[in-house]
């Protein structure tokens, strides 16, 4: 398990979640994904909370059945940009792009990871990381399977949506301590439930090492396209 690593995006780059030996989870902050510490961690197996394999029409079925499952929770979701689009060097640009593509513009969620989503397409094509697995995970999705598909409708960014999700990862990884992570970190570099995503993500990801992940969209034979959970 040690070889599986979930990632989640954070104000001071990505939030990187490991599984230890002994079933601790140990949590290491990189500015770019092309850090070092990808490349010596001995990783086999990678989940990131990042749309990685883009549609040129800007539509895709993941989102749509993801939204679905995901009820209020829905916002949760963002469409992320056509192809095309993600080359426009502003905002309206690409808005225009996306728009002439697929009859939408770009919100500003989207618009703001648009470095991310840059980094993570670079990320794929790097040679160096072919051999890994690397796959598109989203946290919401994650804690809903991890509350045996009953949704949490309570936002993560409550105090009581951030203790229904620990006691979750708890239930999962019994040696996490939110607090002591917390406490490692500064708020300028990580937010609590970016912390708490890169767990979730980590979990899905080890499901599909054992082969038991779900996915949309279901009827998808592409796993590149496909979001896990």
């Amino acid at each position: 398990m040690s070889r599986v690593i979930g990632i989640d995006g954070c104000k001071a780059g990505w939030i990187i979640a490991k599984t230890l030996e002994d079933k601790s989870i140990s949590f290491q902050i990189i500015k770019n994904l092309n850090d070092d510490y990808l490349k010596e961690s001995n990783v086999s197996l990678i989940g990131i909370d990042i749309p990685l394999r883009l549609s040129s029409s800007g539509k895709r079925l993941a989102e749509i059945e993801a939204r679905v499952l995901l009820k209020n929770r829905a916002c949760t979701i963002f469409s992320p940009p056509t192809l095309n689009a993600l080359t426009a060097k502003n905002y309206i640009d690409a808005c225009k792009i996306n728009f002439k593509e697929c009859g939408k513009q770009i919100s500003k969620q989207s618009w703001n990871l648009f470095p991310k989503i840059k980094e993570a397409q670079e990320f794929l094509e790097n040679k160096s990381i072919i051999e890994l697995g690397v796959f598109e995970v989203h946290p919401e999705l994650s804690f809903m399977a991890m509350n045996d598909m009953n949704l949490i409708r309570a936002s993560k960014k409550t105090v009581i949506g951030r203790e229904i999700r620990i006691k979750l990862i708890q239930k999962f990884f019994p040696k996490f301590s939110f607090e002591s992570v917390r406490n490692k970190y500064k708020k300028n570099q990580v937010l609590d439930d970016d912390i708490l995503d890169s767990v979730s993500v980590l979990w899905s990801t080890q499901r599909i090492v054992d082969n038991i992940a779900k996915f949309v969209p279901k009827d998808s034979k592409k796993t590149d396209m496909r979001i896990y959970f």
